[in-house]
């Protein structure tokens, strides 16, 4: 069934929200794929449902002013990975703020006013080439490339315009086994490459460069604020170095008391980036991460400050060990001044809030990748006594809808 709708806004998951204008349906609510604010458009439903229906854009009939043609080919073939493509990069970190002011209004159910007070646009990486990990997946024939947007159908790709250089280079030397997913990083610093690809696939990867580091323990040094950190191929890095830099930088302004507290937490601390960077002056750091890989980078990157006993790195769930009665009792009988939290896209949960308020930390900063995650999680430290004071929003994922949000919180009274 085709329909012609002109959509109101773009919506956290990177649709643009249109209503049903006549019809049967009238007033049902429509999210299009690859439209934009204000342009009139032609739609294809692909499910519909009493309370909403879903489509794609099959004719722009008005277009905005801020439609751009997607430079990639692969995306023209259907290749999933950049789905804001038809955005033109100037407007994409503004569409990214609203989206994250309406989470906030419609799932965090804050005042209007004062949300937007509180959100502001903060900085954006460059929208091609920005990319230093990237994970391709084999197709038919030994086929190499992306899942096309809402299926499994693997787009060829003989490059990526959002990936690093030399990873692009790679893509076309490639042969995977069909269903083979290979994971690529580079260092920009070192240009050292690491691939991992899942074991039920062992031998599914040809064509890599003898100088590609294999497997589970491979690893690269990256250059952040000056310092190096050690990651390893299975472990979580940010989607870049340049997206590290801005992160780093977005978390020193929520949290100037970082520079020289006494204590400070870094909740799911990864390969410790907020440790070794914001909270180098901090007179002691408790690290908290679940993985074994980043938990084994972590001990390198702050190896120093362990041997000093000025760090304490911590391996679980946040949920389960962050508590003060479960940390190791010379750091958790410490007050804690600042307490950062990066969780993964759900949130932190209740479990999360639940841990980590009970350090009572004056300042909580809530680094967060899914703006319906922070609306949640914002409404339940409101519930524990904090206050979100400042929201700043970074675009970290140009070309896509993916937005990162780094958010001050402080407690209630203070």
């Amino acid at each position: 069934m085709d329909l012609t709708v002109r959509p109101e806004r773009l919506v956290a998951g990177g649709e643009a929200l249109a209503r049903e204008e006549d019809g049967d349906h009238a007033g049902r609510v429509v999210f299009v794929e690859g439209a934009l604010p204000g342009e009139l458009v032609r739609v294809r439903l692909t499910s519909s449902k009493k309370d909403y229906a879903k489509g794609a854009v099959t004719e722009v009939l008005e277009r905005s002013p801020l439609r751009d043609s997607p430079s990639c080919a692969h995306r023209r073939a259907g290749c999933g990975g950049c789905d804001w493509m038809h955005l033109a990069p100037a407007g994409q970190l503004d569409a990214k703020a609203e989206i994250v002011r309406e989470s906030l209004r419609r799932v965090g159910r804050l005042d209007a006013e004062v949300v937007d007070d509180l959100v502001r646009a903060g900085g954006s990486v460059s929208p091609f080439g920005y990319r230093t990990t990237i994970r391709v997946v084999g197709g038919p024939a030994g086929a190499v490339g992306y899942r096309e947007q809402g299926s499994d159908r693997v787009v060829p790709a003989s490059s990526c315009p959002v990936a690093d250089s030399t990873l692009s280079r790679l893509l076309p030397l490639l042969d995977l086994d069909e269903g083979t997913e290979l994971t690529l990083r580079r260092s920009v610093a070192t240009g050292a490459v690491t691939a991992l690809w899942d074991r039920a696939h062992r031998r599914g990867v040809r064509g890599l460069p003898a100088e590609v580091h294999i497997g589970e323990r491979a690893w690269l040094v990256e250059r952040v604020a000056g310092r190096d950190l050690r990651v390893s191929a299975p472990a979580f890095f940010q989607s870049g170095q340049q997206a590290a830099e801005l992160l780093g930088d977005a978390v020193t302004r929520a949290a100037p008391e970082l520079h020289g507290c006494g204590h400070a937490i870094d909740a799911y601390g990864g390969v410790g980036l907020f440790a070794v960077t914001t909270m180098s002056t901090a007179g002691h750091v408790t690290l908290v991460e679940s993985s074994a890989s980043a938990c084994r980078d972590a001990e390198h990157n702050l190896s120093e400050r362990l041997s000093a006993g000025t760090v304490s790195i911590v391996r679980g769930e946040v949920g389960r060990v962050a508590a003060p009665a479960v940390l190791p009792p010379a750091t958790g009988a410490a007050p804690v001044d600042v307490i950062v939290a990066d969780p993964a896209r759900p949130g932190l949960g209740r479990p999360g809030r639940d841990a980590l308020v009970a350090h009572d930390a004056p300042v909580v900063v809530l680094v967060s990748c899914d703006p319906v995650s922070l609306a949640r999680d914002v409404s339940l430290l409101a519930e524990a006594g904090y206050v979100a004071d400042g929201v700043e929003v970074l675009d970290l994922f140009p070309q896509t809808h993916h937005v990162e949000t780094v958010t001050r919180l402080v407690r209630r009274g203070d």
